[in-house]
Parts: C-alpha cells; structure tokens; sequence
C-alpha cells in the first residue's frame, strides 16, 4: 500500500510515514484514526487509491500530492494563500514570493499535479483574492482595536514594473496560466459578499467579490448542474394554466405566435427544476472563532461539491461517477420559422421549447464493472487551511483529503469536521 507522509494522527510528528490504511477497524484507535482508517473496497491501491472517509495530511502541497495516485479524486475546491496577504510564519509557505510571477509560478507547479491526481472527468474550482501594488503593510490596522487585531502581519506590495495603486490582476494571471498549461478555463464565477471588509479609501468602490474559478481536465467533464439549480423568479409561477389567445394573424405572416409561446415556457418550468445557477453568487462571509483568518464560507463551498460530485456515489472498482437517469416526456417540439413578414425565414425561433427528456433522482452507473454498490465520491483540498471542504463533503456525505502545512490548521480542522 502507497505511504502516505505526514498523515495527522496519534503519534504524528512532522515527515512520518503513516500506512494509508490506517488502523482499519480498530474502535480503541479514537476518533481521529475513526476517521482516517481505510474503507473495505475492491479498488487497487496503486491505481486508483482506496476510499477513505476523511483523510487529513500536514505537509508540503506540491510534495504531498506526488504521494497520491493518479485519478484518485472526482473533484477539487480550494483556496490558496493570496499572494502578499499573510504571513503564516510557516517555512515554504506559498504566498511570499518576491513577485506575481513567483506565485503564479508556484501555483502552476501545485495545480500540475491537482490535474494528474484528479480524474479526467473531474473538476477544479478554485478561488482566489486580488491585491493592489504598493499597499498592504502592518499598518495601523494590526493595532489594538484595529479591523485586522491579531491577525498575521505582511510585508506589503512593491512591484517596480507596476505602477502604485495598480491592481495587480492575481486572479487572472493564475486563471491564464493554468489555461495555458492545459487546464480548460469554463467559468468566472463572482463570489460577490455583501458584508464586504471595510476600506478607508475615497477613490475607487470599495471591494466586494473575490473570483472562483472552474477548471476542467477535458472538454466533457461530471458536472450535476440540477443539484445546484436556483429557484424560479417569485413573478414566475409554473403552475399558471395559460389560456390566452393572440388576436393577431402570426401565423398567415409567418411568425411566431407569443401565446404559444407562453404555453411552452410554462410547460417547460413545470417540467423543470429550477433555472441553470448563474456566475454571480451573493455569500456572506461567514465569523468562525478559530484562529485562522481566511475562512471559506460553507454556504461557498456546497454548490461547488454539489455540482462536482455525484450524489449518487461512484464505481468502487474504477471510480467512475454515477449520473443521473434521464426519461422522455412524451413532448414533441414543432418548430416555427421566424421572419419578418413579406420575407424569407431566416432562422427557427426555439423560444420556450418544452423539455423532450428531463433528468430524474435516480442514479445509474456509467461504467459496466458490475462492483457492487457505489461509494463515496472523493474531493480534495491541497490548501485545506480551517477544513470548511472537509467538513462540507462530510455534511453531503462525501469523502475529502485535506493537505495543509500548517500543523495548528490541521488540528483545526480535524477538530472541526469530526466534530460538526
């Protein structure tokens, strides 16, 4: 069986090899090895990696990543350290490097091998925070009192090549980086946050977003957008039985009739789940009493496990995600051509067609290994920090693995997710 290193546990001390199969079913192991020992599967170790409730590693991200096996998680949602932010007083942290490129470099590095870890049809959602050139520092705001009493000081920004008060794009370049080292770049979601940090400055808006990007490994990817779909205007009612009628000749002029439309729109609601989740997501940041200072909210992190792991589990030979069942509606769309009247149709109007197949709560597989029942899908967080991932997959009943190198986190978050 693959060693992992640093694996937290009794007895952990920095750089020890722990089996990956930790202690398998003994009760008297306590809670945190309750959580850590191996699950009874067929699934090759080398290959594949075993399935694992909560497995929780202190060490080096790029380092510990090379430990595991390829293609072993379904999904990743992370946070790294911000570039220029804080310093965690923790050697070999990321987020000091001496410029943009440095970190952008570093993340590069890390996310090589998140994209050989993660399964071809899996998904990266990552967030990241953006900073202006020259400010920062431990300025008055670190004192007694201040917004940022007792958090870690930084040094501050100052980049020649950029001009003072230029916002430096950190996002962007990461995001463009990684599309240029062949991740596929589909989504620029704003998370934006209603109770933003307040900032003493009197020439530009005060910041309220931070991005969180989604990143796949291939075109085709697992993504369960009905899982995550929002909730119809409250003007829109489905249940609405329209029986309207257009006074006008539509269709002698060769146009489309709005009343038939109207009928399919509500037709096609009443057959739905909700509306497609947009790219701006309004959440509030979230207090937590620990003593880490960039906490994800949870309310950030379960749409994106929920839409990038499979409820329904997955193979336990393989790993192959399940989906969901799809069935016909028995609906049969007509088409009708749009056109100005007195000239030719130029396109086909499908304004408000009708579902023909809608998806359902039931799962199928998508390999034929005929394994047995599915398990868990798996999730990893390389910058794992207060555990808010490891906690949300436990909630949905996902696996995790947690990498963070800071030992006073990953107490933190062995704490928090065993004891939500």
């Amino acid at each position: 069986m693959e060693p992992v290193r640093g694996a937290y546990g009794p007895g952990w001390k920095a750089g020890a090899v722990v089996p990956a199969q930790v202690a398998a079913g003994r009760e008297q192991d306590g809670p945190v090895l309750q959580a850590l020992r191996g699950q009874d599967t067929k699934r090759d170790g080398e290959e594949v990696g075993e399935a694992v409730a909560d497995r929780f590693i202190c060490g080096d991200a790029l380092e510990v990543l090379r430990t595991l096996p390829s293609e072993s998680v379904h999904c990743v949602v992370t946070s790294p350290p911000y570039w220029c932010l804080r310093d965690y007083h923790v050697e070999g942290q990321i987020g000091l490097e001496q410029s943009p490129e440095d970190y952008v470099s570093r993340l590069v590095a890390v996310f090589g091998e998140v994209r050989r870890v993660l399964r071809p049809d899996g998904t990266l959602w990552l967030n990241l925070g953006d900073c202006y050139n020259g400010s920062g520092g431990a300025g008055g705001d670190y004192n007694k009192g201040g917004l940022k009493e007792g958090q870690p000081k930084y040094p501050g920004r100052k980049i020649a090549r950029l001009k003072p008060k230029d916002l430096v794009g950190i996002p962007w370049r990461v995001a463009f980086a990684l599309q240029a080292d062949g991740w596929y770049l589909r989504s620029d979601i704003i998370w934006h946050k209603p109770n933003p940090m307040p900032e003493s400055v009197t020439d530009r808006p005060t910041r309220a977003h931070e991005y969180v990007f989604l990143l796949s490994k291939r075109r085709r990817y697992f993504y369960d957008a009905d899982a995550i779909r929002e909730p119809y205007s409250g003007k829109s009612n489905p249940e609405e039985v329209y029986t309207g009628k257009a006074r006008k000749a539509y269709g002698k002029a060769g146009a489309q009739n709005p009343s038939d439309a109207k009928r399919r729109i509500l037709e096609s609601m009443r057959k739905g789940r909700g509306s497609n989740k947009r790219d701006v997501w309004t959440v509030a940041t979230a207090p937590f009493e620990g003593a880490h200072f960039a906490v994800f909210p949870p309310k950030l992190v379960e749409p994106m496990i929920l839409a990038g792991t499979s409820s329904g589990g997955c193979c336990p030979e393989c790993g192959a995600p399940y989906v969901r069942e799809i069935v016909r509606t028995g609906h049969v769309n007509r088409r009708e051509t749009a056109r100005v009247p007195g000239h030719c149709g130029t396109k086909t109007d499908s304004t408000g067609w009708a579902p023909t197949r809608v998806s359902t709560d039931n799962w199928s597989p998508t390999c034929t290994c005929n394994a047995g029942p599915p398990i868990p899908c798996t999730v990893l967080d390389p910058f794992g920090g207060s555990g808010t991932v490891s906690m949300v997959a436990k909630r949905f009943g996902r696996h995790s693995i947690y990498i963070d190198l800071n030992r006073e986190y990953v107490d933190m978050a062995v704490r928090r997710t065993l004891g939500e």
